[in-house]
């Protein structure tokens, strides 16, 4: 479980998060939803243990992330970076391997179980048939599944998923929607900021609304998107209603307030 308890993230003079407070037990799908600049990314990397905050603390099953030694925190949390560059040119298959380093001891090479879980992951990521093309010859999308299905190698009680929509077409969004939403219903703890807040209602089981630095509203999408939050947080004027072919709350913006 994910407890973030009065987090107050700075950078410089500049305060990014103040007074944060989630909980994010397994089996949850929780969308970090909001306007840009809100700190949706900074809470994400913080809960990774990449920013130290300046006052509070991010706990995983009641320990301190930030206490615990990188090679044990990898074992517990995977992170998908929003941006993130790979510098020599390896194969796809290569990279999502890598996402095994972290339950290999100091001299060991990859066994059968760690190639299993790489075929693995790029199965359900769709990206088999990129295995041995160089990571360099993908477009921007194909990188995108690919650094998606290292996460997912790493096999990890918690999946940190930084705009993994980002560069995707429709199809292969709602593919990773799917997965991500699998991968909670199988038990794991998974936050992943998005931006698209119909696809983030139909899939996730819970939201979080940042604006400001901090949560204006969290729970339920029902309890989350509603026009107060939406004109709050984003300054438009909304209409939120339920749409009868998704079974799910659609948010259509009209104007700014």
């Amino acid at each position: 479980m994910i407890v973030v308890d009065g987090l107050r993230v700075t950078a410089g003079t500049t305060v990014i998060l103040d007074g944060v407070d989630l909980a994010v037990p397994p089996g949850r799908l929780l969308g970090l939803v909001g306007p840009n600049g809100a700190g949706k990314s900074t809470l994400l990397r913080t809960i990774a243990g990449l920013h130290r905050p300046a006052r509070g603390r991010v706990l995983l099953d009641g320990r301190p992330v930030h206490d615990m030694r990188p090679g044990e925190l990898a074992r517990r949390i995977a992170y998908l970076p929003q941006e993130a560059t790979v510098a020599f040119p390896f194969t796809a298959y290569q990279v999502v391997l890598m996402g095994r380093h972290p339950h290999l001891g100091r001299m060991a090479v990859e066994g059968p179980a760690d190639h299993e879980a790489a075929e693995r992951a790029m199965t359900a990521t769709g990206t088999i048939h990129l295995a041995d093309r160089s990571i360099a010859t993908l477009s921007g999308g194909e990188r995108r599944l690919v650094l998606l299905a290292k996460a997912l190698a790493q096999d990890t009680p918690v999946l940190l998923a930084d705009e993994p929509l980002s560069a995707l077409d429709l199809r292969h969004r709602l593919a990773v929607l799917r997965l991500l939403r699998a991968c909670a219903d199988a038990g794991r703890t998974v936050l992943a900021v998005l931006h698209d807040l119909n696809l983030a209602a139909r899939h996730c089981t819970e939201l979080a609304l940042l604006a400001r630095g901090r949560v204006l509203a969290a729970g339920p999408p029902a309890d989350v998107l509603t026009p107060d939050h939406l004109a709050a947080a984003y300054g438009v004027r909304a209409v939120v209603r339920r749409d009868d072919l998704t079974e799910s709350l659609t948010v259509t913006a009209l104007e700014n307030t």
